[in-house]
């Protein structure tokens, strides 16, 4: 089913439909590079887990990474 008002990022001479808010503000900022970094960089950290300690680590990496994001929801006014 199509949206009846979807939303449009327009930049410089390119137009692109964004799937939602949080798609479109990563359109809108050009956070698309940051967050592949960000993938990239969970991903390498969680393939070198092999002990329970690291383990615990990662997760508080991972943990205070997802603290910051639910914190810029709250305070932001989207």
């Amino acid at each position: 089913m199509k949206k009846k008002n979807p939303l449009y990022v327009v930049n410089k001479d390119e137009v692109e439909v964004a799937h939602g808010l949080v798609d479109f503000l990563v359109k809108k900022l050009n956070l698309e590079p940051a967050i592949e970094i960000l993938t990239s960089l969970i991903k390498f950290l969680l393939d070198q887990v092999n002990s329970y300690p690291v383990f615990l680590a990662v997760k508080e990496f991972v943990d205070l990474i997802v603290k910051r994001l639910e914190l810029f929801q709250r305070v932001s006014v989207f």
